[in-house]
């Protein structure tokens, strides 16, 4: 592995270009790269790596930010999916667990077991609609029972016995973990394991910078406008000037919710993609965090709908909704999907009161999920498949990744990346398989603090939030003075800068949401948001009357600041 990220000499350090002016300067080279890849969610950024490490020149482009879409609004799980057995997508889940466990073992920095807790109010009852649903003859949801998720967990637990076996699970009539009134109705508890993702954006951008610092012919821009003229791109910086030209033998279109909108541009009509939106809670709530005590709950809302609720630094998640749209950019979240979820959370613990009040913020996302999947949304088949097409006239190989879960992103991308290299007459040399995650070597406490002069508690943070690139993060910190951003002491202004530098981040929202988890804890603050904004200014010369507009923005916007947004001045 090239480690020159991670420890550089003093030379290259002082050299080390903005991710942005690096992919622009490499793009007036790469007129004619081997592939461009369109979109920069999980699997586009895979596919960028995969190609990346096995030597093909590549440029991936987004319209917007990295990991904007889907990718950035997961419930930050690596599960194998354990529900899709009902619907007997074996290979699917096979695939899915295998994953999981790779995560865990080559990205320890942001990939950890997590205890799931399902209570169950039936020991046989809804086992024979259980069985109707997995032979196909009936789509009614109904309870789900202790008989059915045993078998349905020994199936899975072989299915995950690779790589990074995780402990089996235990059945317990022990009910002490929920309230009375609960109690009553629950007869048996599970507990199982699965994977859970501190920082899913920070995965995607670690595998984004290897990708990069793997050859010279790689490039990658987020916020750029693009068109194409037969089978030539040209391509323009949204906060730039100056345009480019590319010519690929091959295209990638990883754009998720967006692969037929982007297919039809280059002139090919397709209907892959099924959209289905999916919000989630992000809740302050003490006593809630408290009785879960770092383990998730997966439980029935009442109407046999699975609900997972997990937690995430001290706040808890909740979701998910799931409802069809034919919009790709639809980013709202309806009252009905907010009081359904707060309604499901009440329903195990209803002697702590959850409401709209602990909202900090929200994630919503389309999945891409594949067209034809039968069902409704909730069933709807959550497996990956690759389309084939050629643009009209050039004859251009057009590939589209469709569907997918975010655990199987890695497998999904060497499958993009095989038949890229098929058509290219390319072989490959380098699987990812088993290649650790470039913030996965070792990085000692002891090392942060001596690079900086810095608390042991400020190093262990730096360390949990970047793994090995806290060394990089240490060194920016270190030159400057690390002065605290206000509202959030725990994140600096250099600290910013080089999200800004090294991590291609360009507008308020996408630090707030992409770059940071500014947005967990006790809810983000307006003199932050505008600190923020001045950083942007300072450090690539934003328009003050752009930035200004985006911190009205951020201040009106759910995802950022909840529903409930009087309260957050005087929050921390």
């Amino acid at each position: 592995m090239n480690t020159s990220l991670f420890d550089p000499p003093g030379e290259r350090r002082q050299k080390t270009l903005p991710i942005r002016i690096k992919s622009l300067r490499r793009l007036a080279e790469l007129t004619r790269p081997e592939v461009v890849v369109i979109g920069g969610g999980v699997n586009g950024v895979a596919t960028l790596r995969d190609l990346a490490l096995n030597g093909v020149s590549c440029v991936l482009l987004d319209t917007g930010d990295f990991c904007a879409g889907a990718s950035g609004a997961s419930s930050r799980m690596a599960h194998g999916g354990l529900r899709y057995l009902e619907g007997r997508e074996f290979r699917l889940v096979a695939e899915a667990a295998r994953e999981r466990n790779r995560l865990i073992r080559h990205a320890s920095h942001l990939v950890q077991p997590l205890e799931i807790m399902v209570p169950l109010e039936h020991i046989f009852g809804g086992f024979a609609r259980s069985v109707l649903r997995f032979l196909g003859l009936t789509r009614k949801n109904g309870p789900l029972s202790l008989l059915a998720l045993e078998g349905a967990l020994w199936l899975y637990e072989r299915f995950g016995r690779q790589e990074h076996p995780l402990p089996c699970h235990k059945t317990s009539l022990r009910r002490a973990a929920f309230p009375v009134e609960f109690q009553q109705r629950v007869r048996a508890v599970v507990r199982y394991f699965d994977g859970q993702i501190s920082q899913p954006e920070g995965l995607i951008l670690e595998m984004l910078a290897e990708a990069l610092d793997s050859s010279d012919g790689v490039a990658a821009l987020n916020h750029v406008r693009w068109s194409i003229d037969g089978s030539v791109f040209m391509v323009q910086d949204c906060f730039g000037s100056g345009s480019h030209t590319l010519q690929p033998r091959v295209i990638v279109n990883a754009s998720g919710a967006w692969i037929d909108r982007v297919n039809s541009i280059l002139g090919c009509n397709t209907r892959y993609v099924r959209g289905v939106k999916g919000a989630h809670l992000i809740l302050d709530n003490a006593a809630l965090a408290h009785r879960m005590n770092g383990r998730a709950l997966y439980f029935d809302d009442g109407t046999g709908r699975m609900v997972i609720a997990l937690p995430v630094a001290d706040n808890v998640l909740v979701g998910t909704t799931e409802i069809e749209t034919g919009d790709p950019d639809d980013k709202t979240i309806s009252a009905m999907e907010i009081d359904y979820l707060l309604k499901a959370i009440n329903r195990p613990f209803p002697d702590i009161s959850v409401d709209r009040t602990q909202i900090i913020s929200i994630t919503t996302g389309i999945r891409p999920l594949r067209h034809g999947s039968n069902g409704s949304a909730n069933r709807a088949a959550r497996d990956h498949t690759l389309e084939e097409d050629f643009m009209p006239g050039a004859r251009t190989p057009l590939l589209s990744l469709v569907g997918g879960k975010w655990t199987t992103f890695r497998a999904f991308a060497e499958q993009a990346g095989d038949c890229v290299l098929t058509k290219l007459g390319r072989t490959r040399h380098t699987s990812t398989a088993k290649r650790d995650y470039p913030g996965a070597v070792q990085c000692e406490v002891s090392e942060i603090i001596e690079l900086g002069e810095f608390s042991q508690a400020r190093a262990e943070v730096l360390i949990r939030r970047y793994g090995a690139f806290a060394r990089a993060v240490a060194r920016v910190c270190a030159g400057q003075q690390d002065r605290p951003l206000s509202g959030a002491p725990t994140y600096s202004h250099a600290e910013i800068k080089w999200l800004i530098d090294a991590r291609a981040a360009c507008t308020i929202e996408d630090i707030v949401l992409r770059r940071t988890q500014l947005t967990l804890g006790h809810g983000l603050q307006r003199k932050t948001i505008e600190e923020i904004g001045e950083i942007l200014c300072q450090q690539i010369k934003r328009d003050p009357a752009d930035i200004a507009t985006e911190i009205q923005s951020a201040l009106a916007d759910p995802r950022i600041m909840g529903v409930h947004t009087e309260r957050k001045d005087s929050a921390r």
